[in-house]
């Protein structure tokens, strides 16, 4: 799942690696306002792979799914997405019950501008730079089906609306995503943007794109904010890189008012909690004591791309050998599930490089990243940073 509201703080949620290779099902109906059973509803899990289609009474079933906090989505085509919040413990889940409301549209053919207007591919550029993102990744992911989008721009706020899921096809990962965009407002000074996606992987041509594949799908991931739960969860943060400082922000939360802060041990910033309370082992709470949680990834540097984008705030223009981002938490601590994800998609803000980060750079919960490959072969394979799309 992915939605950010972004000034200098961007509202993150992301799926993680799944750490069970079993798992149970999660089961339940997919009906419309009037109470009809829906035939053929796409249903999936948020930020996975994991999905089904209902059957000819409206029913679906899910299995494999670890135990977790996840986003149950049902969609239609002429039907508002449904979303609901939903806890996966030792045991089946559901029945579930979802309703889709009708948007009194047919298809997916209304648009209100024409994609070869100059005025929309503006407006479409905007969007698919702060939705796919500016990273290298974001350079080889293209949205198939953009003529499903229309914009409104009234003010200097930019708005966008799908009339059915977006296709996008990430080419540098290998994976093909569909995504129910719910919500996109920008500004100059804010973005807000919500919506859930489904991975697909696509298919190899050969053996070395597979492997161009692989290597790229790790290095999405490390130093990613899904590896730095998972990293927490298991008591290697540090070993795998991050280190941790405190860092005050202004009282809105968008001007940080301190660069250099106290160091944190990992081991300070993590609370077990008992499967009692959740229903299965290894969910815990992040906490950060009321401050801004400075994080540090050393193995990997930045990307020309990141002080190019168009929400980096520093004046410089070279880049670090490490990685710089702050995270937020929305209340004393966020819980975290045994996958990594936290269960209230905004209780961990990001800012700085973790917000530079997009759709492009997403892998779905299902990816686990090789123990076998030394960092020095990721770094040598490291394929050389072509800057991102330019602006």
């Amino acid at each position: 799942m992915i939605r950010r509201s972004l000034s200098l703080l961007a509202v993150l949620a992301v799926a993680v690696p799944a750490a069970a290779q079993s798992g149970v099902a999660v089961t339940g109906t997919v009906r419309d306002a009037a109470g009809e059973t829906l035939p053929g509803a796409n249903v999936y899990l948020s930020g996975t792979q994991r999905g089904a289609a209902t059957d000819a009474a409206g029913r679906f079933r899910i299995d494999g799914v670890p135990p977790g906090a996840y986003r149950l989505v049902a969609s239609f085509i002429g039907y508002r997405t449904a979303v609901r919040d939903i806890r996966v413990g030792s045991a089946d889940a559901g029945p579930f019950a979802l309703t889709l409301e009708s948007t009194g549209v047919e298809g997916a053919t209304v648009t209100v501008e024409a994609e070869g207007d100059a005025r929309w591919r503006r407006r479409y550029e905007r969007f698919r730079r702060i939705l796919i993102g500016e990273s290298e990744n974001a350079a080889q992911t293209e949205i198939e089906n953009p003529w499903v989008l229309d914009f409104r721009d009234r003010f200097g706020a930019l708005t966008a609306t799908a009339s059915a899921p977006l296709v996008i096809v990430n080419r540098a990962l290998g994976y093909r995503l569909h995504y129910d965009l719910t919500a996109f407002e920008a500004t100059d000074t804010r973005i807000r943007y919500d919506g859930e996606e489904r991975f697909e992987e696509l298919a190899p041509a050969d053996a070395a794109e597979a492997a161009r594949w692989a290597t790229a799908r790790t290095l999405a991931y490390r130093g990613s904010l899904r590896h730095l739960l998972q990293a927490l969860r298991d008591g290697r943060a540090e070993a795998d890189g991050f280190a941790f400082t405190a860092r005050r922000l202004s009282a809105d939360r968008q001007t940080l008012l301190e660069y250099v802060g106290r160091p944190i041990a990992e081991a300070d910033l993590v609370a077990r909690v008992d499967s009692s309370e959740t229903g299965a082992p290894g969910w815990y709470r992040l906490r950060a004591d009321g401050v801004a949680l400075g994080v540090t990834y050393a193995r990997e540097p930045e990307v020309p791309a990141y002080l190019r984008s168009e929400w980096f705030r520093e004046g410089r223009s070279a880049t670090r050998d490490a990685q710089d981002s702050i995270l937020v938490l929305s209340g004393p601590t966020a819980l975290v599930d045994p996958r990594g994800d936290p269960e209230d998609p905004f209780a961990i803000s990001v800012m700085q490089y973790l917000a530079f980060e997009r759709l492009a750079d997403l892998v779905p919960a299902e990816f686990v990243p090789p123990t076998t490959t030394p960092q020095s072969e990721i770094q040598r394979r490291r394929p050389p940073s072509r800057g991102g799309r330019q602006r």
